[in-house]
């Protein structure tokens, strides 16, 4: 009798983060967002698996409810040691695994949180410890100049991602600054609520939420906060400006629409100035007006990745853009949007 057919195992997308972590060969050197680096300045950190007798950039996939830059920073710490932030986001990368399943690995930019010169490594703490990756996955974390790391690299894929990097450098755009803009979390029902507008709190949801953004930002080494008066914009970034020290500022109601090509220079230049990671938080409201001011120093190919209209955003989600002043001139190199998973 013929044996009938085995089922096929559904097809599934396994997601996962890494990142390309770099740093200067003479560490006494500063270097400022839109500086230009040679590859014979830097080097870069690659892992190696003895499962698979090869070469790779430190990464693993995503765990519970994080997200996938959590997930990156994560993997690092545990394959590696070493405490990063997050930069640019590179090219994602895509490939069948034996079992037939899709893996999808998302790839950033890494700094050292310790050799940032501009960082505050007490924000360090804000990372849940991990444990480091056993040696039979990981048994070498080794620093090496891009050409060695180039004939160690394996996968073909892993070398396109050094030549990226190594072109960051050359085009000023390896060290950047993150801004995060992001409406407020969810809030209690205006008919549920009394008061003044203004202090209309956060729901329960919306304060899990502002719990989510802490692991979130911290992937991006977010040093400090902003946000306009209302209480909920407040108590969105409150759990993880409690948790880093960091007293928020409070802006102005109106903080964009300006109506100069000056004016919107100088509004940008505010918000991205002495090169530390910050985010913003405003009503959803407010937000078109800031992107339109951002969109003014974004390539085309960039300009894409901005919501076209802010009623896009979930509540909390965050938009990222990747800055650097280069020439004297404010340009966006990158956008990505990640939202905090929540359960209802």
């Amino acid at each position: 009798m013929t044996p009938s057919p085995q089922p096929i195992p559904p097809m599934r997308l396994i997601r996962a983060g890494g990142a390309l972590v770099w740093r200067l060969r003479h560490p006494g050197r500063q270097v400022l967002p839109g500086d230009v680096l040679d590859e014979a300045e830097i080097e870069v950190l690659l892992v190696h698996r003895p499962q698979y007798h090869d070469w790779s950039w430190p990464k693993g996939k995503i765990e519970g409810r994080e997200t996938i830059p959590v997930a990156a920073v994560r993997e690092v710490e545990e394959e590696t040691g070493h405490v990063i932030s997050l930069g640019a986001p590179l090219t994602t990368q895509r490939y069948r695994l034996g079992s037939g399943q899709t893996k999808e690995v998302r790839y950033w930019v890494g700094t050292l949180m310790g050799d940032d010169p501009h960082s505050d490594t007490g924000l360090v703490h804000l990372r849940k410890p991990v444990h480091r990756a056993p040696s039979r996955e990981i048994d070498q974390a080794r620093w090496m100049s891009p050409s060695r790391a180039h004939d160690l690299l394996t996968r073909r894929g892993d070398r396109r991602l050094l030549n990226e990097l190594l072109m960051r450098g050359r085009s000023g755009e390896l060290v950047t600054t993150a801004l995060a803009l992001l409406p407020h979390a969810r809030t209690m029902p205006s008919g549920q609520w009394e008061g003044q507008e203004d202090a209309r709190p956060l729901s329960r949801a919306g304060v899990r939420e502002a719990l989510e953004l802490v692991d979130l930002l911290s992937s991006y080494g977010v040093r400090r906060a902003m946000a306009t008066p209302s209480a909920r914009t407040r108590q969105t970034l409150g759990p993880w400006a409690a948790l880093a020290g960091v007293e928020i500022e409070v802006l102005p109601s109106r903080a964009a629409g300006v109506n100069s090509p000056s004016a919107d220079e100088a509004f940008a230049r505010a918000l991205i100035s002495d090169s530390q990671p910050r985010v913003l938080c405003a009503p959803r409201s407010m937000l078109p007006g800031i992107f339109d001011v951002f969109r003014q120093f974004t390539p085309s190919g960039v300009r894409m990745n901005f919501p076209l209209d802010a009623r896009e955003l979930s509540a909390s989600e965050m938009v990222i853009l990747h800055t650097v002043v280069h020439e004297g001139q404010v340009r966006v190199v990158d956008v990505e949007r990640h939202a905090p998973r929540v359960a209802d």
